[in-house]
């Protein structure tokens, strides 16, 4: 089944929600959650009720006395979609262990200019069949073109904005793309590596799409961790 990135991101929220509430989502939470009109939110949830995706059911919340309210809730063919589409979840251990291999190789790096890296991940970015690790190597190469820069005026204006991608918050990470843009207008920018960020900053942002609240939060702190390792 194809699914728009627009619809996957609105599954993949409400799987969320779900699995936080252990409960059926109202529409108007999802529609908070994703920064949209609930008008909006209730039709896309129609839409993928049609799909098969979703499943919609009436019910009087506990406790009040006014009138019952659309609830709507992912149904087993949906959580089954978006691990197909994502290559699957990779476990607690997986990803610790793909995090310190990175981590390690910064910390083997310090003192150098991290070309070797850099370059490294550059070619194994588009190879990643897992969204999670793709977008862990697409902010650490973005990160070290940024580290290849510190010295420079317009990368100092920059790195204040860099952080805004470390803990609380995960939205920031959706600004990489932006950030990927700006790198390449940096007169002394490596132009192979913002070449590169630029062409895969769009299927990041569907990655970014396509992954829980709790793989989003994972890659919140990841760049934090990032940031520390190489002195930024």
């Amino acid at each position: 089944m194809r699914l728009s990135s627009r619809q996957r991101h609105f599954l993949s929220r409400l799987l969320d929600l779900y699995r936080e509430a252990e409960a059926p989502v109202h529409y108007a939470d999802v529609a908070q959650a994703l920064e949209v009109s609930p008008v909006t939110a209730y039709e896309m949830l129609r839409l993928l009720e049609d799909k098969g995706l979703v499943r919609s059911e009436t019910v009087r919340p506990q406790g009040h006395k006014g009138r019952s309210i659309v609830v709507f809730s992912p149904t087993e063919r949906a959580t089954a979609l978006l691990s197909e589409l994502t290559g699957g979840t990779l476990s607690d251990q997986e990803w610790e262990e793909a995090k310190a291999s990175i981590l390690k190789a910064l910390e083997a790096g310090r003192g150098t200019d991290y070309q070797g890296l850099l370059n490294e991940l550059l070619l194994r970015i588009p190879e990643r069949k897992s969204p999670l690790l793709f977008a862990a190597d697409m902010i650490t190469a973005t990160i070290l073109v940024f580290y290849e820069l510190r010295d420079t005026a317009a990368a100092k204006r920059l790195f204040p904005y860099l952080r805004w991608f470390g803990p609380p918050g995960w939205a920031a990470l959706y600004s990489l793309v932006g950030f990927s843009l700006a790198l390449s207008l940096v007169e002394k920018a490596n132009r192979r590596a913002t070449s590169l960020l630029l062409s895969y900053s769009q299927q990041f942002r569907e990655h970014l799409d396509n992954l829980t609240g709790g793989e989003k939060a994972r890659l919140s702190d990841f760049v934090y961790e990032v940031l520390r390792a190489v002195g930024l």
